[in-house]
């Protein structure tokens, strides 16, 4: 009699046992999947159990359902304006690469999920142009369109194109790449880089590294002596690109040292007021050299790189959702 309720009695812990494990086991693969993923709880849920707790069944069939949606979402969603965004710039071995990608808010702007795809294009971008854009140019500057950006491969072989739809159906709004610029010297040049109002990257990999913000910019430059302020490449290189960012110049221009009587006449300019402003005055505007220096007023940008020895060869600035043609 004692033996038969024995057996009862382990068969009935035994079971418990199971479903505690298999009860950890889903909660545990329930996790993974959500962190891996970035579904929601139910839709997750609803994967393992489909697939009998299979987390790699699971993801798949997740993906799949997303895209479908996505496809959906983004036919529905395509005449909807993308007027916010965010620009991701990456820099790496002489290379950079710098993007511009669309959503209809703010809001989603600052989400985590559109900024891990932002980060996913301008790493893609970066893999892809550094594989095929090999050059023995000074600098080469090239120009990436949305069906650029659309056709490149990403790391799963998926394209962005295809990534896109699947984050508009995650996301739920429309979205956008509108734009690319990948760009690469050779020593002794350098690419310094800037982001304006940056936001907090979300990691993708470790060596993943770029930058997200609302403004940013490149500059190519290389040193012609000894650098008079002791700065390093890296802290030189942003200060120019901030000043890129800040003046916005739109071309490098030329740069001539003034002479002495130069210097004394603009001292003599100083004391009268006048408003006449003329065009070669808006010219001077658009010149990179002839600016004020962004970090000294006192000096244009022509002044500081004399000082410092240095020459720009060439600049790229973005401003997210800026018009056509501002670039």
């Amino acid at each position: 009699m004692w033996g038969g309720r024995r057996y009862v009695f382990v068969n009935i812990c035994r079971l418990l046992h199971q479903s505690a494990v298999s009860s950890s086991s889903v909660k545990s693969n329930l996790s993974k999947l959500r962190k891996k993923t970035g579904f929601s709880f139910i839709n997750c849920k609803k994967a393992l159990e489909k697939f009998h707790n299979d987390i790699e069944k699971a993801e798949a069939w997740l993906k799949e359902q997303a895209q479908k949606e996505g496809w959906s979402k983004a036919t529905k969603l395509k005449d909807r304006a993308t007027a916010q965004g965010v620009i991701g710039l990456m820099c790496q071995d002489h290379c950079a690469t710098m993007v511009e990608v669309n959503c209809e808010t703010d809001f989603v702007a600052r989400n985590t999920k559109f900024q891990h795809f932002v980060g996913q294009v301008v790493t893609s971008a970066m893999a892809e142009c550094k594989k095929t854009h090999s050059s023995s140019e000074n600098v080469l500057k090239k120009h990436l369109s949305q069906e650029d950006l659309k056709n490149i491969s990403s790391h799963d072989d998926k394209t962005l194109g295809e990534h896109l739809v699947l984050a508009i159906g995650q996301i739920g709004e429309n979205m956008s790449l509108r734009r690319g610029l990948f760009m690469r010297t050779s020593d002794p040049n350098t690419i310094g880089s800037y982001v304006h109002s940056a936001l907090t990257s979300p990691k993708i990999e470790q060596s993943s590294k770029f930058s997200l913000g609302k403004y940013a910019a490149l500059v190519v430059f290389r040193k012609t002596g000894e650098v008079h302020s002791g700065l390093n490449p890296t802290d030189l290189g942003r200060r120019l690109s901030q000043h890129v960012v800040g003046m916005n110049p739109l071309r490098i221009g030329e740069y001539t040292p003034p002479t002495a009587e130069e210097l004394e006449a603009e001292k003599s300019e100083e004391n009268e007021e006048t408003d006449k402003q003329s065009e070669s005055e808006e010219k001077v505007e658009e010149e990179m050299l002839k600016q004020e220096y962004l970090l000294d007023p006192n000096l244009t940008v022509g002044d500081f790189l004399l000082e410092e020895n240095v020459e720009v060869l060439d600049f790229a600035r973005y401003e997210c959702g800026e018009q056509e043609g501002t670039t």
